[in-house]
């Protein structure tokens, strides 16, 4: 049988109703072509950074395998420009077609988009030659985004077809969600801005709150204001008033956007499926009274899911499964738990060699060794082989010959900064998404997972003490007592053989400016990267260990190391000077001692004689000459230990006999944020911690944090977290994880 195509779908925040759409169309449109497919989709969107965030994008390592013929890409869902880049990287990497949806032309791949732009001014042309309004608010996207201008763009033909004024003030860039509208709401509120007779949102969850929040002021909808909204979800349908909106085609951009792409790959062109145009959904929010009919089958699935939701978040699932002693069992345990997953048809839980076999240090790379230890079809366990095969095939279903095609979400299992491992959720031949109870169901697995290892480590703590204590808990490198003891066995094998041995000693010069600008964890992070690189140059039989916090050393017998491994490791940190989650790319220096092994040799004296005959000098660059970077890293460090503290930028600014201007000018060129913005996360980041540690009232961290206004707080929090303070703290008690 010819070898299908198997396409990589790249994409986050799939339980969204337009999302399962564009989905949709591209399993349907795949299926008809004989081609399977791959979504590699995190388990939330990227729109703040967090800890648990920075290990859920390296499910996207996957994209790296030779078994993707080319991918297509959602680059919009991601929100986060950092993110973005890191998965641009490893598309353009992989050296496979990529075709991009709902993008503009982009330098280096294709792309693929909807009129947003017609279907806004529709829209608007509705508002304006029904129900006679004249003066329209546009409350779009984010400034930066493509779908964002389209629709803009749309509204204001339709203006200026009409002949109607509008001006800055009317054209309103949000996003996408719930502050720009209320916003919004608030300025008519309160008069800063002329009453509108209409205002278009960008999406019907704008929508929805910037309707809640003028009907909770007394304005009512649509007598007064008329509002719109965009992309016809069950919640626009679901609302009182019920919001006039647009159905967007997004089942034909997945439909085409796979069919272009098919056509670049294999030159042919594939037959188009059904096509499900869209157009305007007249509710009640605009003042037409036509009735919204719902789809029985999607009130069902609603249903469903919600009381599915409802299950998972009381019932016992996390304490059953969370309450084991090894993976069997743990798999066992969660057997009983797939019929959350709503219509599933094939599930696989496959986890890694680092993770089975408990290595300190659980990252993930495209070929790591990963075992499925959990098989299930609908309601029918599978024998499983029990061995380890490579991440690079993805899972196995991908190898064999099906007599049809087939289509997985591959999502991470992971806890913080530990990758256990990835799921593979399949839906067999119906083209359809995960809801939002298959995140909760994963979010136990995780939780669990990190539970059982740390069990497991506690309960060989004992074994593993004599080890233990002779490594380095951050690099998971032989420490000063493990390197004398190590070397000490070495002069027993090697005395009165009149072999040398050469001791480098690599110091991290520039560790203290990282840590001045950036804190204890990143100077964590570059170390335990640095060490990594370390481990890989070493070879067999060479020392190669953590002596002291900043420096390393490699002690080897062989002639001549020195010129080998300091230009493979200036490669190997230059190569990560654009990577977000393992930059390591720092000065140092290196130093070399030679002597012959013998019972006197001393080991600390040797490397001290190492730190005096410097060999090598690696300067990232010249940067830091301005005489007030280290008063600016002082500072920072100040307000990062302190920053409850009513910091003025006008009296520190004094206080460094600099002016106002200039301070904030050079702190945001060293830091990328400004002083008060770095306060602020600072702030946040001690509330979080608070609140998962302490019993302490909300009201009192806030005053804890240096915020003298309760609601000002909550707001800065919810901005800032996406949650209120409570909602985390609950969260934080209840999951493990906020």
């Amino acid at each position: 049988m010819k070898k299908r195509l198997l396409i990589g779908v790249v994409i986050t925040s799939c339980h969204f109703d337009f999302q399962e759409e564009i989905l949709k169309g591209i399993i349907t449109q795949a299926f008809k072509s004989n081609c399977n497919i791959a979504v590699l989709t995190a388990t939330h969107n990227f729109s703040l950074d967090t800890p648990q965030k920075e290990y859920d994008k390296k499910i996207f390592e996957l994209i790296l395998s030779d078994k993707f013929d080319g991918f297509l890409y959602e680059r919009n869902t991601f929100c986060n420009e950092k993110i973005i880049n890191y998965i641009d990287r490893l598309l353009e990497s992989s050296e496979k077609p990529v075709m991009l949806l709902d993008s503009p032309d982009h330098e280096r791949f294709e792309s693929t988009a909807i009129d947003d732009c017609s279907a806004f001014e529709q829209i608007t042309d509705h508002l304006i030659d029904v129900h006679g309004c004249n003066k329209i608010y546009c409350l779009t996207g984010p400034k930066n985004a493509f779908v964002s201008y389209e629709r803009l763009n749309g509204y204001k033909i339709s203006m200026k077809k009409h002949g109607l004024y509008y001006d800055r003030k009317s054209c309103i860039y949000g996003d996408f969600w719930e502050d720009a509208a209320k916003a919004l709401a608030d300025r008519i509120i309160n008069n800063e801005i002329e009453k509108p007779d209409a205002v278009v949102c960008g999406n019907d969850h704008s929508a929805i709150v910037l309707i809640e929040r003028l009907i909770n002021s007394g304005i009512k909808v649509p007598e007064d204001i008329a509002v719109t909204g965009y992309d016809n979800t069950e919640d626009a349908k679901n609302n009182s008033p019920s919001i006039t909106t647009f159905s967007r085609p997004n089942f034909q951009l997945g439909a085409e956007s796979f069919r272009r792409l098919y056509r670049i790959i294999t030159g042919k062109i594939s037959s188009k499926i059904l096509n499900n145009n869209g157009g305007i959904i007249f509710g009640c929010s605009c003042g037409c009274s036509q009735e919204i009919h719902t789809d029985k089958s999607i009130t069902r699935k609603n249903k469903v899911n919600s009381r599915l939701e409802t299950d998972i978040l009381n019932r016992d699932m996390l304490f059953d499964i969370s309450n084991t002693d090894n993976i069997a069992d743990f798999a066992d345990r969660l057997d009983n738990y797939t019929y959350y997953i709503y219509k599933m048809k094939r599930l696989e839980i496959c986890l890694t060699r680092k993770y089975l076999e408990s290595e300190e240090s659980l990252t993930f790379r495209n070929g790591d060794d990963v075992k499925i230890i959990m098989s299930k079809s609908e309601v029918k366990r599978k024998d499983i082989s029990g061995e380890y095969f490579s991440s690079s095939e993805i899972i196995p279903a991908f190898n064999q010959n099906l007599p049809y095609p087939c289509a997985y979400y591959i999502s991470p299992l992971h806890y913080n900064n530990k990758f256990f491992g990835y799921s593979a959720l399949s839906f067999g031949k119906e083209p359809m998404s995960f809801s939002k109870p298959y995140l909760y169901w994963l979010n136990n697995v995780n939780f669990s997972l990190e539970h059982l290892r740390i069990k497991s480590i506690s309960s060989n703590i004992s074994a593993n003490t004599r080890n233990t204590a002779i490594y380095d808990e951050n690099t998971h490198l032989l420490n000063r007592a493990g390197i004398e003891k190590v070397f000490t066995d070495m002069v027993k094998t090697l005395d009165g053989q009149g072999i040398s041995v050469n001791f480098i000693r690599i110091q991290l010069t520039g560790l203290s400016k990282i840590y001045f600008k950036s804190g204890e964890k990143k100077c964590l992070e570059i170390t335990a990267h640095f060490a990594g690189f370390l481990r890989e140059i070493a070879k067999s039989g060479e020392i190669c260990g953590f002596w002291a916090d900043d420096t390393f050393c490699i002690i080897t017998t062989a002639n001549n190391r020195n010129d080998e491994i300091i230009p493979e490791l200036v490669n190997k940190i230059r190569g990560t000077q654009f990577s977000a989650d393992e930059n390591c790319n720092i000065d140092f220096v290196a130093g070399l001692y030679s002597g012959e092994v013998n019972q006197k040799i001393c080991i600390s004296d040797s490397m001290h004689r190492a730190s005096v005959n410097r060999i090598y000098n690696y300067n990232i660059s010249e940067n830091n000459l301005n005489p007030h970077f280290e008063k600016l890293c002082m500072l920072r460090s100040k307000i990062m230990k302190n920053p409850e503290l009513p910091w003025n930028i006008d009296e520190i600014a004094k206080n460094l006999y600099l002016s106002k201007s200039y301070l904030q000018k050079i702190y945001k060129s060293y830091f990328g944020k400004s002083i008060i913005e770095e306060m602020i996360i600072f702030r946040i980041e001690k509330a979080k911690e608070l609140l998962e540690t302490t019993d302490i009232t909300v009201t009192d961290i806030a005053k804890e944090c240096g915020y003298s206004s309760y609601n000002y707080f909550a707001r800065q929090f919810r901005t800032s977290v996406g949650i209120s303070p409570s909602e985390y703290r609950t969260n934080a008690k209840n999951n493990g994880v906020p």
